[in-house]
């Protein structure tokens, strides 16, 4: 709690501290009215007349009103922060979950990262506001209200205090259940998250499988868990107040009896009676929501854990570094004996992978499905971290990097394309939003979908839809390598994006691939080798390992599998012409 508190609440003090001093005011006020309503009823009793009781109803009154302004000015002071507290988190949370790997991501799904990210905040935002008011108000309360009860008269404060250790020791045995079931109540609550995100996502495929009823039964399993959960909950909470409440009626009746006492006796007057009521009014309700503000203060304990859980994940920009990539040339490249597995894999991805990529060279990088072909790329790119000592670029070990400075000069257009929900000419100037149309159009012109957007009526002010619903998959494929092509990069990476083409698109891509007159270093990944066949150097993998490599020309010359896919998508080829 402490490093949450001293990283986000702390450093809106100057808020909190003000909103403390309204507040002490707020409370000094409240325990001064029932003083002023006991001198009243002295007066009334003793025969006072108007002119006498004139200026306290009056100090009565402008006691109501320090009050309102006092306690209305309490609450913006300390909520406020509170709503600062809520922003800083999730800009920070937002922030960190762009550095983490893909490894983070396997193991943490969609609806369970927005849950934490939109309820336990709130959570943890209701903790900095509501939590920290209400235990501070409790706080003063009870500390003023005891010292004022027993200034009236001490051995009756003890007696109407004896029944508030017992409601505490209860509450006790209640706090370690509240906060199993809140964990349990939010973890349920991001499985269902989760649920919505994937069924609303593959909708189409729903229904063309007629899958509504299975997915309606799980639906009704996840649904009953929660409300389970919230029951429990509830149960807990609704045995709390009541008994809290209980508690404070006992006191009520041990004021009527010995105080009523101390009235017969002349001990104490009526004025005084009815001061000490007053004041157990005034404890009823912090004692009251003592429960609430235990739930909130374990709601926000649990959220804490669930956060923590993300921002004390390590990232790879996180890790110490001792060089920064220029950017102002390609990258001499070495692979040296690389090897990498997924976690929960007994195989590895890739086995003992050396190579040499030169400055401006153009790689291909053939393979049958499965035989590690994105996993490499995705380790060229930096996505994934490589095992050090085996990635080399410009003769620097790439985990001595700022892993930023690399990225930010690699474009990738990988074989999953995504893109956001936004116009066409957003999506292709993505890396640099603030340049000129003119580099859009290169670009596009480039990855042969210049003509499909101008066919589009708002052709650049085009909306692609989520995950680019909007246009077609080859279209999808030709924005996202229109969107590399746009950026500043020096190493060029294209998994499989000649997939989702028909064969004159396919030819036409190629041909303003190679034409194009760029320095930087290209790695081309692809199941046709007509894509391959003019670059530089052509690795084949099989199963994780380079079981061949060379030139077009040296590779068709032996048997392997690249000849053998050459000659048959050569036929292919002739039979479609």
């Amino acid at each position: 709690m402490w490093p949450f508190i001293r990283a986000y609440p702390l450093r809106y003090w100057g808020w909190y501290s003000i909103g403390l001093i309204t507040l002490v005011i707020t409370t000094v006020v409240t325990t001064w009215i029932p003083l002023t309503v006991q001198h009243i009823i002295d007066a009334i009793h003793s025969n006072a007349t108007w002119i006498a009781l004139r200026p306290l109803v009056l100090n009565l009154i402008g006691l109501a009103i320090l009050l309102a302004i006092f306690r209305t000015l309490s609450r913006i002071l300390i909520f406020t922060p509170g709503r600062y507290v809520e922003y800083d988190l999730r800009r920070d949370l937002h922030a960190h979950l762009l550095t983490l790997p893909p490894s983070f991501f396997r193991t943490h799904t969609i609806g369970d990262t927005m849950s934490r990210v939109i309820n336990d905040i709130q959570a943890l935002r209701l903790m900095s506001a509501f939590g920290l008011l209400h235990i501070a108000n409790t706080s003063l309360i009870y500390g003023f209200v005891i010292t004022q009860m027993a200034a009236i008269n001490g051995p009756l404060t003890l007696w109407v205090m004896i029944p508030v250790p017992f409601a505490l020791i209860m509450i006790q045995l209640f706090v370690k259940k509240l906060y199993q079931f809140t964990k349990e109540s939010q973890e349920r609550l991001g499985h269902i998250t989760d649920f919505f995100v994937e069924s609303i996502a593959n909708m189409s495929v729903i229904k063309s499988f007629n899958a509504e009823s299975p997915l309606m039964a799980d639906m009704a399993g996840h649904n009953v868990a929660y409300r389970d959960t919230q029951l429990s909950l509830a149960r807990i909470r609704s045995s709390m107040f009541p008994f809290i409440a209980t508690i404070g009626a006992f006191g009520q009746v041990i004021l009527l009896y010995k105080g009523g006492q101390l009235v017969v006796s002349s001990e104490l007057t009526i004025g005084e009676l009815v001061a000490f009521s007053n004041y157990l009014v005034l404890l009823a309700w912090p004692t009251a929501a003592f429960s609430w503000i235990i739930s909130i203060v374990q709601r926000g304990m649990a959220s804490l854990h669930r956060i923590n859980d993300i921002l004390n994940t390590p990232s790879p920009s996180q890790a110490p570094y001792t060089a920064r990539f220029a950017g102002n040339a390609p990258p001499d490249i070495r692979l040296t004996n690389l090897s990498f597995s997924y976690p929960h894999q007994s195989q590895p991805a890739l086995r003992a992978i050396s190579l040499h990529i030169q400055p401006g060279q153009r790689i291909g990088i053939f393979g049958p499905t499965g035989s590690g072909k994105s996993t490499l790329a995705h380790l060229l790119a930096h996505i994934e971290p490589a095992p050090k000592g085996t990635l080399w670029f410009d003769g620097i070990d790439t985990r001595d990097y700022a892993i930023t400075s690399l990225r930010q000069h690699i474009a990738m257009v990988p074989q999953r394309r995504f893109l956001f929900s936004t116009t066409i000419q957003d999506t292709i100037l993505f890396a640099d939003p603030s340049a000129p149309l003119s580099v859009a159009e290169t670009a596009a012109k480039k990855a042969c979908v210049y003509d499909d957007i101008m066919q589009f009526p708002q052709q650049w002010g085009t909306l692609v839809g989520e995950k680019g619903i909007m246009v077609s998959g080859g279209q999808q494929h030709r924005l996202a390598l229109a969107r590399a092509y746009a950026s500043d990069y020096q190493l060029l990476i294209l998994d499989d994006v000649l997939s989702s083409v028909d064969h004159d698109t396919e030819a036409r891509m190629i041909q303003a691939l190679n034409a194009s007159a760029t320095h930087a270093t290209v790695v081309i990944i692809s199941h046709r080798v007509s894509a391959l066949k003019n670059c530089d150097w052509i690795i084949v993998l099989d199963a994780g390992q380079i079981t061949h490599q060379g030139t077009h020309d040296t590779l068709l010359a032996s048997d392997n599998s690249y000849k053998t896919t050459w000659h048959y998508q050569q036929m292919e080829t002739d039979l479609l012409a």
